[in-house]
């Protein structure tokens, strides 16, 4: 379990802040405004009102006592004067939100860690999953590989991950299966696979193309 403390509750920080909670974190929600607290506060584990451009009332949150603070600030100036004050007051890592490259050079410079582009990210995905026929989710995790939910290869269904050899002949790994909602993870290279299933597999998207088709 980590300590994450969220600054921001608009769409992204709201939804990370509930999914964090969802996996079993503490997770502190802060925002200037009352009526996204007031929604929120029953989802995370503590929430709490107040202007955060204000170094006193960051340096109130203790915010060196949490693993990682996220910022996710609506004004691109709030998150700059933020992430600025956090680091200054000994924020151990520190994620900040962007729109585009000048905010990320700015953010990095004030003292952000790392810098998240949620809205670029999704795009990105669903142009990946709407553009490779049988790919029905992905993560990205550098240019050019992710992680996949695809269909079952038909050339596949009745046969062993062993027998398939997946790495070897098609430079893919092959991780979990996907069965109504549920993702289990394939341990063991006798798992035989079933049309009825996707399949959670990582590799670089050229490689999953021929795959998926």
């Amino acid at each position: 379990m980590k300590s994450i403390l969220v600054i921001g509750a608009g769409k992204f920080g709201h939804h990370l802040a509930e999914y964090l909670c969802e996996m079993d974190n503490d997770v502190m929600l802060v925002d200037k405004n009352e009526t996204l607290i007031d929604e929120y506060s029953d989802k995370v584990t503590t929430a709490q009102i107040g202007d955060f451009t204000i170094k006193s009332n960051l340096a109130a949150l203790g915010v060196e006592d949490y693993d990682y603070v996220f910022v996710c600030a609506g004004d691109f100036q709030d998150s700059l004067v933020i992430t600025s004050y956090l680091k200054e007051l000994g924020a151990s890592y520190v994620i900040a939100k962007a729109s585009s490259l000048i905010h990320e050079k700015f953010l990095l410079r004030n003292g952000a860690d790392r810098v998240v582009y949620p809205e670029r990210d999704s795009a990105y995905n669903r142009a990946v999953e709407y553009s490779t026929r049988n790919v029905f989710d992905y993560f990205k995790l550098n240019e050019d590989t992710g992680i996949y939910e695809i269909a079952v290869p038909e050339s596949w269904v009745g046969k062993s991950l062993a027998k398939i050899n997946v790495r070897k002949i098609h430079n893919v790994t092959v991780i979990a299966y996907k069965l109504n909602g549920k993702v289990f993870p394939i341990n063991s290279p006798d798992y035989v696979f079933s049309s009825n299933e996707h399949l959670i597999v990582m590799g670089e998207r050229a490689n999953i193309k021929k795959v998926a088709k």
